[in-house]
C-alpha cells in the first residue's frame, strides 16, 4: 500500500512537471524576442488575418443609412431664351444661304430664241396688250353700268356713247399703226339667255382681240374690241 501511493504521487508530480515543462516551452516560444508585452498586443500580421473575413452584424434596432439622390440637371429661362436665339440665328444663316444659291445658279445661262415671225405675216415692233385692256374696259362698265335700268327706248345711245368712250380709254395703251374696233351688245335680263359669237379673217400674229360682259339685276352688256395692225 505504501509502494503503490508512492508511486501514485510520483505519477501525479511527473504530470505536474510535464505540464511545467510544457509550460515552460510555450513560454519560451512565444517570449522569443523576450519583450513582455507580445503576448498581449498581437501583430498587425495577427490581426488582419483575425479580422479581415469577420463582418459586424448588423444590429436589428440600428437605422439604415438613408439614400441620398443626386441632384439632376435644372434648366434657366435664360438658357432657354439663349437656346431660341441659337436656333434663330442658324436658320437666319441657312436662308441667306440659300438666296445665296439662287442669285449665282452654276449653269449657264440659257440663251431664250426669239419668236419667229410666220412667212406673210406683219412684225409690229409693239403687240396689242389685250388683257390690260380687258381690266381697263371691265372697270369703266362696272362704273358705267351700276345703277343703270335697262331702258329699250335708250339702249342705242348708250351703247354708241360706250363704244367712243371705251376706244378712248383702250387707245391710250395702245401702240401705233393699231386699229381699234368697238362692238357691244346690251339687252334685258327678263329669263332671256344670249349667245354671241364672232369670227375674223386678220393676221393672227399681229392682231388681237379682248372681251368682257357685265350685268346688274335688270341689263346685260357684252363688249368686244378688235385691234388690227396696219402697216
Amino acid at each position: 500500500m505504501y509502494r503503490s501511493s508512492t508511486m501514485m504521487d510520483t505519477t501525479s508530480e511527473s504530470k505536474r512537471l510535464g505540464a511545467v515543462k510544457l509550460s515552460r516551452v510555450t513560454f519560451r516560444a512565444t517570449n522569443r524576442d523576450g519583450d513582455p508585452l507580445a503576448l498581449k498586443t498581437p501583430t498587425a500580421a495577427q490581426s488582419s488575418r483575425g479580422t479581415a473575413n469577420v463582418k459586424p452584424a448588423p444590429s436589428e434596432g440600428a437605422p439604415k443609412p438613408t439614400e441620398t439622390k443626386k441632384p439632376g440637371p435644372s434648366i434657366s429661362l435664360s438658357g432657354l431664351l439663349a437656346a431660341q436665339r441659337i436656333t434663330l440665328r442658324l436658320k437666319n444663316q441657312a436662308a441667306l444661304r440659300r438666296k445665296a444659291r439662287a442669285r449665282t445658279p452654276n449653269r449657264k445661262p440659257i440663251t431664250i430664241i426669239n419668236e419667229q415671225v410666220p412667212p406673210g405675216s406683219a412684225n409690229p415692233p409693239q403687240r396689242f396688250p389685250y388683257a390690260l385692256a380687258k381690266e381697263l374696259i371691265e372697270e369703266f362698265l362696272t362704273s358705267k353700268l351700276r345703277n343703270v335700268t335697262y331702258d329699250p327706248s335708250t339702249s342705242a345711245d348708250l351703247t354708241k356713247n360706250l363704244c367712243e368712250d371705251i376706244k378712248k380709254i383702250v387707245r391710250k395703251v395702245t401702240p401705233p399703226r393699231y386699229k381699234l374696233i368697238c362692238n357691244m351688245a346690251i339687252g334685258s335680263k327678263n329669263r332671256e339667255d344670249i349667245l354671241m359669237t364672232s369670227q375674223c379673217l386678220w393676221d393672227s400674229y399681229s392682231d388681237n382681240v379682248t372681251s368682257c360682259s357685265f350685268e346688274n339685276s335688270t341689263m346685260f352688256c357684252v363688249a368686244m374690241v378688235y385691234a388690227v395692225y396696219t402697216e
